[in-house]
């Protein structure tokens, strides 16, 4: 299940930003644009097993920080969608919906492990704790992937357009 997402979020996002930028460069623009695509958060590995119970807080302050992080990546999405709308293809806008809800529906499961960590007792704790990070270090890696895919296909699909108008 998880490959599946993985490989589905990857290709959705790849097949979002080819799409874009092989409909600007439909309109045979001339000009030659450098593409670039950087993954904007922490250089630092997040553990959440690391907290102790009476760390409660300080784990569910960090897990909130990353929620946000992943708002903010994914209305940067959005609105470099939106400005491209104009720009795009039918299949494409569609393409674009589902590769932002994909992100959309994994930033909401991690919502959720937030939300029991929020919860938990000094019972559940070390089970609540695990599950948070695993599903953290699960989205995160697939935004990641999506990423280091989206680049890769950009560098091909400029390249292509290239050949295309040269």
């Amino acid at each position: 299940m998880k490959r599946n997402l993985t490989v589905r979020t990857g290709t959705i996002a790849v097949s979002l930003v080819a799409l874009i930028l092989f409909t600007s460069c439909n309109e045979r623009k001339q000009a030659k644009e450098e593409v670039t695509v950087e993954i904007n958060g922490t250089d630092t590995v997040t553990n959440f097993t690391r907290y102790t119970y009476t760390e409660k807080n300080e784990a569910v302050s960090e897990a909130n920080r990353k929620l946000d992080e992943m708002n903010r990546r994914i209305d940067e999405w959005k609105t470099d969608a939106a400005a491209k709308a104009g720009e795009l293809s039918d299949d494409a806008k569609a393409a674009s919906d589902r590769a932002i809800a994909d992100l959309e529906r994994e930033r909401d499961e991690f919502k959720a492990e937030v939300d029991k960590l929020q919860n938990s007792t000094e019972d559940n704790w070390e089970e609540v704790k695990r599950d948070i990070n695993n599903k953290y270090h699960e989205v995160s890696a697939d935004l990641k992937r999506g990423w280091q895919n989206m680049k890769e296909e950009v560098k091909e699909t400029v390249d292509e357009a290239e050949e295309a108008i040269n």
